[in-house]
C-alpha cells in the first residue's frame, strides 16, 4: 500500500500547487499504473483509461456544479415570492 497523499502547502502560485499536486500524487499513481500491468493492462490502454477518467471526473464535478447553482437559484426565488 502506497504512503498517504500529502496535502498542500499555504502557497497562493497555481504553478507551485499544482507541481506540488502532482509530486503528491505521483506515488499513488504509478502504484495503480503498476498494479493495472499485474492485471495484463497495456501501457496505452491505461494511460487511455485514466484520461478518461479525469475527464469524466471534471464533467461530472461540473454537472454537479451546476445542479447546485440551479438549486440554489430556485431556492431563492421561491423564498422570493413566497416574502422570506
Amino acid at each position: 500500500m502506497s504512503a498517504p497523499i500529502a496535502g498542500p502547502r499555504r502557497t497562493s502560485d497555481i504553478s507551485d500547487r499544482l507541481l506540488e499536486c502532482e509530486e503528491a500524487l505521483e506515488r499513488a499513481f504509478q502504484d495503480l499504473v503498476e498494479q493495472a500491468e499485474r492485471a495484463g493492462w497495456d501501457t496505452i490502454e491505461i494511460t487511455l483509461a485514466l484520461q478518461s477518467l479525469a475527464d469524466h471526473h471534471m464533467l461530472a464535478k461540473a454537472a454537479n456544479a451546476g445542479t447546485d447553482a440551479m438549486i440554489a437559484f430556485a431556492n431563492d426565488r421561491r423564498r422570493m415570492l413566497k416574502g422570506d
